[in-house]
């Protein structure tokens, strides 16, 4: 279990080209790695894991599957934090036997689960160290995300165009900092309270209206 914390920054597509070019990203002496991510999120058909602000998915990372349970945390202003944990699988499959007992509702059945929604995106990573004012130095990993929310049945899909700063090891205050330059560069990034997770959720609400007024 570890605890997660990161801000995230939404920017419209045709902004990523002025975003890449601000000169924070040559003063952090990191090349940017590159990642498809295909990810698939499960809940109840009732959503009651959304209701509880907790996201369950398992994803694909070039071949490689992981399991991430994420529980409801605190959100400000782009500041995130929340417990995580992850499985390595050796298989696209949801392994049940894998949730921690102790932090799952146990008025939610495990068998009532479901693949709801995915999201697909491709990734450009960089891990580099930041020094705070307060002289604490940090490692943060940054990561540019592009891609679309799809769900099974519905013809509208979402748009995934973000930047996340993961704090990995140091103080918070390092992701505020950086946050701050990045959209001093770039008034086109805007703080963003609202997960992949939620997007999709947004999306699924957005069919059962539609279908609702046909």
């Amino acid at each position: 279990m570890n605890k997660e914390i990161e801000i995230k920054l939404e920017i419209a597509s045709e902004g990523v080209e002025k975003l890449l070019k601000c000169s924070f990203f040559s003063t952090i002496a990191a090349k940017a790695e590159q990642k498809t991510l295909n990810n698939t999120y499960f809940d109840t058909s009732d959503w009651q894991l959304n209701k509880r602000r907790i996201a369950l998915r398992v994803r694909n990372s070039d071949g490689c599957y992981i399991q991430t349970l994420k529980t409801k945390g605190v959100s400000e202003q782009g500041l995130h934090q929340r417990l995580e944990w992850e499985w390595d699988l050796q298989q696209p499959q949801l392994d049940l036997s894998l949730l921690p007992q102790q932090h799952w509702p146990a008025a939610i059945a495990v068998g009532d689960l479901k693949a709801l929604f995915t999201t697909n995106f491709s990734r450009q990573l960089w891990y580099f160290q930041h020094i705070d004012a307060n002289g604490v130095e940090s490692s943060v990993e940054m990561a540019l995300d592009r891609g679309l929310v799809t769900a099974d049945g519905v013809d509208q899909q979402l748009p995934i165009c973000e930047l996340e700063l993961e704090l990995l090891e140091g103080s918070a205050t390092a992701l505020i900092e950086i946050a701050a330059i990045l959209t001093a560069q770039c008034p086109e990034l805007r703080a963003c309270d609202v997960s992949k997770a939620a997007r999709g959720y947004q999306l699924l609400e957005q069919s059962n209206q539609s279908h609702e007024c046909d």
